[in-house]
């Protein structure tokens, strides 16, 4: 098993970069909160699909 290092931190930055703005947006106010976390799982899904689909984890940098 190896660790790809740049790998999880590119993760991580695509974590961040979605739920933070997320959190702090006026459109999601009113919603009720499973409806937040359904848009969140689906737009984290669609982006570390596509991470993953461009760069494999473990195939290195």
């Amino acid at each position: 098993m190896t660790f790809d290092i740049p790998h999880m931190i590119v993760t991580a930055l695509i974590i961040f970069a979605v739920i933070y703005p997320l959190n702090h947006m006026t459109q999601f106010e009113n919603m009720s909160k499973g409806r937040k976390v359904l848009i969140t799982f689906v737009v984290l899904f669609v982006l570390l699909m596509i991470l993953n689909l461009v760069w494999p984890y473990g195939s290195g940098v």
